[in-house]
């Protein structure tokens, strides 16, 4: 036979399946960088880094004809200001392109090479506490 649950049964175990889903959500922002802006205030911390992928680019050789390379950017002025307003204020900003490999092939009847560079560049954020910037 079936035991059917009873509207508080029902109720409890919904209210316990929002409690997990909550956390998950809360984990998963936590893991965010404004996340760890919030948890790095909360601190007390004078400081906060944040390092973003800012672009990135893919060699391309294509036989006989040269090289190239294909690109993507991403704006991180969204994730920026969140932090900011998380009670951070940017000191400073800089660019690091890290190079994760190359391809060469030599030219097509002439000397010499085509070389494409694959890499990242990326964006290194430092942000000092600022009282003012929270909740604004």
């Amino acid at each position: 036979m079936f035991k059917t649950k009873s509207p508080e049964e029902t109720a409890a175990k919904e209210a316990q399946k929002e409690r997990e889903r909550a956390e998950r959500e809360r984990q998963q922002y936590l893991s965010t960088p404004v996340g760890q802006a919030e948890v790095a205030f909360n601190n007390g911390d004078q400081v906060f880094q944040y390092a973003h992928d800012v672009a990135s680019q893919q060699a391309v050789i294509v036989a006989m004809v040269g090289s190239t390379t294909t690109k993507q950017t991403t704006d991180p002025s969204d994730i920026l200001n969140a932090v900011c307003k998380q009670g951070w204020e940017v000191v400073n900003g800089s660019f690091v392109f890290v190079e994760q490999g190359s391809q060469s092939r030599d030219k097509f009847m002439s000397s010499g090479q085509n070389i494409a560079v694959k890499g990242t560049t990326v964006g290194y954020y430092l942000f000092r506490r600022c009282e003012a910037n929270r909740g604004a």
